[in-house]
C-alpha cells in the first residue's frame, strides 16, 4: 500500500527583498528558502524571469505577484529602447515592420509584429506607444502592452503622402497621447495642421476625431532628428536654419503653436562644403529638450540641454561632449550620425548610430551604442540591418514579456 501523499503547506516570506511573496513548499522538496528565492529572482532580467514562470506553480505565483513586479522594476530602473525594424518579408515579398523592446545590454525583451507600414512615418512616445502608418496611409497605434498594432477608429481617411505625424503626451494630469499631423508645403502654401487624441487604454481610440490646428509661424522640418517632444511640447527645427531663433514649439495641451520661437545654443561657423557642416538634431533626454551638434571636422558631438533657471527663464547648458568612432575617419562614411536616445541610471548614454545619416533616409542600418562619460568608452550592444525608428519605454517589463 502506497503511503498517503504529503500535504503541501503555504509559506509566506518576509524581509527586505521587495515584499512578501507566496510560495508553496514541502519539508523535503528542495525548494529554496523564500527570502533567498526572492533575492535570486529579483536579480534576473525580465525575459528570463518570466520564462521561469513555467518551472512550477509556486514560482509562477512569485513571479506573477504585483509586489514582486514592483520590486523588480525598482531594482532594474533602466528603460528599454523601442526599435522599429524591417527585417521580414511576407509571402508577396512586401517588407513587414516589427517593434522590439531592447535592453541596455542589447537583449530583446519583446517583439510585437506591426505588419505592413510606411517606415518613414513611424513615430514613438517615451512610454513605448508607437504610431504607425500603413501602406494604405491609414494610422495604427501600437502599445507595448498589446500583442499587435490595431487600426485607429474612426480614422478611415487615407492620409496624403506628404503628411508627417508626431506623437507625444500632453503635460496635463491626464497625460493624453496626441498626434500632430503636418502637411508639407505645396507651391509655397502654409503647412496645414490637425490634432488627434488617442485613447490608448486597450489599444483603441474609438472616440478619436481630427481637429484643425493653426499653422506654424514658419515652415518647419518634420523628418527624423528634426522633431523632439519634451514636457508636453513638440519642438521642430525650422527649414530656415540660418535665423537667430530656429526652433518652433507646439503645445500639445493647448493645441497651439507658441508665438515665440526658441533660440538654440551657439552653432559652429557656417561652412560652404556640405560634408564639413555640422549636423544639428533634436532629442529628449531626462525630460529636457536636447540639441545635438555633430561636428565631424572637430570630432565632437555636443549635447546642449534646455534647462530652467530659478527665475523661470530657460537657458542652454552643454552637458556632454562625445567623440564617436566615425569621427576618426577623414570623411563621412555613408553619412553616419548618432542620435541620443536615453540617459541610463548610472549616467551612461545610449545612442542609436544611423549609417544613413539623420535626414530621414529609408531603411537605414543602425547600431545601439552605449557611451560611458566617465571613461569615454563606447560599447556596441545591438544592430538592426533595416531600422526605421527608435524610441524609449519606461514601463514594467514583467507585465509585458510573454510567458
Amino acid at each position: 500500500m502506497a503511503p498517503p501523499p504529503r500535504k503541501r503547506r503555504r509559506v509566506d516570506g518576509s524581509g527586505g527583498n521587495g515584499g512578501n511573496y507566496p510560495l508553496v513548499a514541502t519539508p523535503n522538496d528542495g525548494v529554496l528558502p523564500v527570502d533567498l528565492l526572492n533575492a535570486v529572482l529579483l536579480r534576473l532580467p525580465a525575459r528570463p524571469a518570466c520564462r521561469l514562470r513555467a518551472v512550477c506553480r509556486p514560482w509562477r505565483a512569485v513571479l506573477s505577484d504585483p509586489r514582486f513586479a514592483a520590486a523588480h522594476a525598482a531594482r532594474h530602473p533602466d528603460p528599454h529602447l523601442v526599435v522599429a525594424a524591417c527585417d521580414r518579408l511576407d509571402a508577396g515579398g512586401i517588407e513587414l515592420v516589427d517593434v522590439y523592446l531592447v535592453g541596455a545590454s542589447g537583449d530583446v525583451a519583446k517583439r510585437v509584429p506591426a505588419g505592413r507600414c510606411d517606415t518613414d512615418a513611424v513615430s514613438s512616445a517615451r512610454d513605448g506607444v508607437a504610431l504607425l502608418v500603413g501602406n494604405d496611409r491609414r494610422l495604427r497605434v501600437l502599445d507595448a502592452a498589446a500583442s499587435a498594432a490595431v487600426s485607429l477608429v474612426p480614422d478611415g481617411e487615407h492620409h496624403p503622402i506628404n503628411c508627417s505625424f508626431t506623437l507625444g503626451r500632453a503635460a496635463s494630469s491626464s497625460g493624453e497621447h496626441k498626434v500632430l499631423r503636418i502637411g508639407t508645403v505645396v507651391h509655397g502654401e502654409p503647412q496645414v495642421c490637425a490634432v488627434l487624441t488617442l485613447a490608448v487604454a486597450g489599444g483603441r481610440g474609438q472616440n478619436a476625431r481630427w481637429r484643425e490646428a493653426p499653422s506654424p509661424p514658419l515652415v518647419v522640418r518634420t523628418r527624423r532628428g528634426d522633431v523632439a517632444v519634451a514636457g508636453g511640447v513638440a519642438y521642430f527645427l525650422l527649414r530656415r536654419a540660418y535665423l537667430a531663433d530656429w526652433i518652433a514649439a507646439f503645445d500639445l495641451e493647448a493645441e497651439q503653436w507658441r508665438p515665440a520661437l526658441v533660440g538654440g545654443p551657439p552653432l559652429p561657423a557656417w561652412r560652404p562644403t556640405r560634408p564639413d557642416r555640422p549636423r544639428v538634431t533634436l532629442a529628449e533626454l531626462g525630460g529636457s529638450l536636447v540639441v545635438a551638434i555633430d561636428d565631424h571636422r572637430a570630432a565632437t558631438l555636443d549635447l546642449w540641454f534646455l534647462l530652467a533657471a530659478g527665475d523661470g527663464e530657460q537657458h542652454w547648458s552643454k552637458q556632454y561632449t562625445v567623440t564617436m568612432p566615425y569621427h576618426r575617419r577623414p570623411w563621412r562614411c555613408d553619412g553616419e550620425s548618432a542620435e541620443p536616445v536615453v540617459v541610463l541610471d548610472d549616467g551612461r548614454i545610449v545612442f542609436w548610430v544611423w549609417a544613413g545619416g539623420s535626414g530621414g533616409t529609408r531603411h537605414g542600418r543602425g547600431v545601439m551604442r552605449v557611451y560611458d562619460p566617465i571613461t569615454g568608452g563606447h560599447t556596441d550592444v545591438a544592430t538592426a540591418a533595416r531600422c526605421a525608428h527608435v524610441g524609449v519605454y519606461t514601463g514594467n517589463l514583467l507585465s509585458l514579456v510573454s510567458e
